[in-house]
């Protein structure tokens, strides 16, 4: 008697919600915990368990769960918080039967289901990120596809018909442009940690309205079962040129449909992602408002992405040229109707009861409005609301600008494409590493794309604007899309050389200096370097070249600086690399590194990086520096203490000191100096004049009942001044210009020769005078003039 193949299962699976509210639980943690009796505790602690709690007979004990497990719980959470009613439970498996008629079993990460939906998720994770190929487990996946379709048809029938989601969900793996290839031709859905950062934060936002949101993302353009054809009489016009629809809508209907862009989820071949994040105290107020009756009677602004079906009424009653009314049928498609203003009252009906869904929502609603168009408005309607924070407008650049016909513009627009695509891109090193608007969840996000275009756009790779004319840069191609290939594949192959010079400093593990802000802009500049160095001596052609190539003699010229930051201690990196931000901190990290090439290449590098080198070489820079600030705080001595000499130090019926008072005119340097005062705490403030400028006291010396008393000393004939003036103070605008490169060591300017000899010449004449002159105060200067505090 021949034996019965065995039957095909799938188990165990949790479709009673207290058995799923119970995984939920344990799986929502970041550690695995249990009761333990007490002498049970030897040897848990070598394992790296650890005690949480301590009762009277036993411990709860806790261990961090290990990254995959931790990523199979994330991933089944998500799913959870989607409402979906049957998931899988621990050691899930799919039976099968393979063509031969035997049973195969197949474990799987992730298994929810809904009425309409199945998904399917693998999970893929590395402890540290880095590259992983999963060739063979995408093949085995594709070819399993087939027999677990025809499991699922076993157990749960054929109709309705079952959306099935294949889908990858990995964390901390640079992916394969094969992979992903391969992911793609095998319908699979890849779900990096950065999708999930996203979906997680909406989620926490939402609850389980958002599930066609996310849905969406995996379905989009595909049809709704449950969703039957919704027909609205509607009002059809144009306005600005563009085909609108009116209506009212319920939020039952609308939410299935609906996508909002957001910036947090962005993609390159997308349309442009401006929407911020939703807030949820704003979401929580809008639902309360909905609760005690409120309503909205303002539209909500969307996008139809195809033509809607459109019955109009008789011929007869459609008199008005400039409006027809008729019926309009709502798509079944999941995300059909984008959000372009209104997506917290749509989504403020997200935690309410059922009732609420087929309230009266007014919407107006564009026919296939175009991306630009789409983007501009969203500006335009919230130019006047909440501000729209820097890195949504600075990302909507390239495609709102890409077309601009002001060079500057082009180039600023070329620049974000770029970026765009770089923080998109899976397999980048720049993937999952900017700040995302809404989105706080893991990854190192320690980059910010405003900073990363305008390091483009600085560095001149791009283009650059002469006698505005744009000039293609070397990084640019002959059209756009073009441009973008050629931009995004240099400058990932170069930066993966730099990560994997040193991954845990590229990481930031801990703070290494390496993938910062000014560090990028720095290689940015760097790279436009090499070009210019290398394209002369070895008279190379750069434009000529392709890509790779091009990547190639920039990875082979900076070799040094990578075994640099391979070998180089802790310490090492933070004394060259933690400088301050800003575009000094720019600067002064790419002279670094051109120090680094200089080390090979010993005729690398700008004029003015070669003027660098020399003053740090023969010391004159930093003897300099010392010199402008106890020239600063000498000048600001010799003010105070003159007033003090002049005026005195009674304390006036106002509270004020006579020398504050009476000899200082300028309300503005007197609020300015307070102001100044206030920024720091009670025990750190200095006396207010202390906070005074070099403008300031310029002012001061002035005025008409000060200057008998600082003449001999601030009245300073410059060589090249004019004579017969009665105020000779330019020393003081030079010498307060000259002044700001101490407070930017090293950065944006270095001191030319001219610099060195005003230097020179200053000392020699302001302190000759300030000698004699105080030679004759009868020795207030010996008890006042250097006893004040500094700034």
């Amino acid at each position: 008697m021949p034996i019965k193949a065995p039957k095909i299962d799938l188990s165990p699976l949790l479709e009673k919600k207290s058995e799923r509210i119970t995984a939920y639980k344990r799986k929502k943690l970041k550690y695995h915990s249990e009761t333990i009796k007490k002498h049970e505790l030897e040897g848990r602690l070598e394992k790296d368990w650890e005690i949480q709690r301590t009762n009277k007979n036993t411990y709860r004990i806790k261990k961090d769960k290990r990254h995959d497990v931790l990523l199979e719980d994330r991933a089944w959470t998500l799913f959870y918080k989607m409402g979906y009613p049957i998931l899988n439970d621990d050691r899930f498996v799919i039976s099968y039967e393979r063509e031969d008629g035997s049973i195969g079993k197949k474990q799987i990460d992730v298994f929810a289901k809904d009425d309409e939906t199945v998904v399917i998720v693998e999970c893929k994770s590395k402890k540290k990120r880095g590259r992983r190929t999963l060739q063979k487990d995408i093949h085995e996946s594709i070819y399993l596809q087939q027999p677990i379709r025809n499991a699922l048809h076993s157990k749960y029938g054929r109709k309705p018909a079952l959306k099935i989601i294949w889908m990858y969900i990995t964390n901390n793996i640079i992916w394969s442009k094969p992979d992903i290839e391969r992911a793609t031709s095998g319908n699979i859905i890849i779900v990096t940690e950065n999708e999930l950062d996203y979906f997680e934060a909406f989620l926490k936002h939402m609850g389980p309205a958002g599930k066609y949101q996310i849905l969406s993302e995996f379905l989009k353009g595909q049809k709704i079962h449950g969703l039957d054809n919704v027909v609205l009489p509607a009002i059809k016009g144009k306005i600005g040129g563009e085909t609108f629809y009116s209506f009212v809508c319920t939020p039952r209907a609308l939410l299935k449909i609906a996508f909002v862009n957001h910036q947090a989820l962005n993609h390159p071949d997308g349309r442009p992602a401006y929407q911020r994040m939703i807030t949820p105290s704003r979401i929580k107020e809008i639902g309360k408002y909905i609760e005690k009756g409120g309503y909205f009677p303002t539209n909500i602004l969307v996008n139809l992405i195809e033509s809607p079906r459109w019955d109009a009424i008789s011929s007869k009653q459609n008199t008005d040229p400039n409006i027809k009314f008729g019926w309009i049928t709502l798509p079944k498609k999941y995300r059909s109707a984008w959000i372009i203003d209104g997506q917290h009252r749509l989504y403020g009906y997200s935690y309410l009861d059922d009732e609420y869904l087929d309230q009266s929502l007014f919407v107006l609603a564009f026919e296939k409005l175009s991306t630009h168009k789409e983007a501009d408005l969203f500006i335009t309607i919230n130019n006047k609301q909440k501000s729209v924070p820097k890195s949504i407008l600075v990302s909507l650049l390239s495609d709102l600008k890409i077309d601009s016909a002001v060079p500057k513009e082009r180039i600023s627009a070329l620049s974000s494409g770029i970026v765009k695509i770089l923080n998109s891109d899976p397999s980048s090193v720049f993937f999952n590493r900017f700040k995302i608007e809404g989105v706080t969840g893991g990854g190192n996000r320690n980059l910010t794309i405003p900073e990363f275009v305008n390091g483009l756009t600085r560095s001149g790779l791009v283009g650059k604007v002469v006698h505005n004319v744009l000039v293609p840069g070397p990084l640019a191609a002959g059209v756009d899309n073009e441009t973008f290939k050629k931009a995004t594949q240099i400058l990932n192959l170069y930066f993966e050389e730099v990560c994997n010079a040193h991954p845990d400093r590229w990481a930031n593990e801990p703070p290494s200096y390496i993938a910062v802000n000014p560090g990028i802009r720095a290689h940015l500049l760097l790279i436009d370097e090499i070009i210019r160095y290398r394209g002369f001596k070895d008279e190379i052609e750069f434009d000529s070249l392709p890509p790779d190539e091009i990547a190639t003699i920039l990875i082979e010229s900076t070799k040094t600086i990578r075994e640099y930051i391979k070998t180089a201690t802790d310490e090492q990196i933070k004394d060259d690399f933690s400088r301050k931000f800003g575009e000094g901190g720019v600067k002064e990290y790419f002279w670094r590194l051109c120090e680094l090439m200089a080390s090979e290449y010993e005729d690398f590098g700008s004029e003015d990086f070669r003027d660098y080198l020399q003053q740090k070489k023969d010391g004159r820079a930093e003897a300099a520096h010392l010199d402008i600030i106890k020239l600063t705080e000498d000048i600001t001595d010799y003010v105070i203490a003159n007033l003090k000499r002049v005026y005195g130090e009674k304390e006036l019926a106002s509270g004020e000191k006579a020398y504050w008072a009476e000899g200082i005119d300028s309300r503005r340097a007197k609020e300015k100096a307070y102001k100044k005062q206030q920024d720091y705490g009670p025990q750190d403030q200095l006396p207010k004049e202390a906070y005074l400028d070099l403008v300031d006291l310029k002012d001061i010396a002035k005025q008409k009942n000060n200057w008998p008393h600082f003449e001999s000393v601030f009245n300073i004939q410059m060589p090249d001044e004019q004579k017969g003036k009665k105020y000779y103070l330019n020393w003081l605008i030079s010498f307060n210009e000259l002044r700001r490169t101490p407070g930017h060591k090293s950065s944006l300017r270095v001191y030319s020769e001219e610099n060195y000899a005003f230097i020179e010449w200053l000392k020699q004449e302001f302190y000759s005078r300030l000698k004699t002159a105080t030679a004759e105060w009868k020795g207030y200067a010996d008890s006042s003039l250097f006893k004040m505090g500094r700034r």
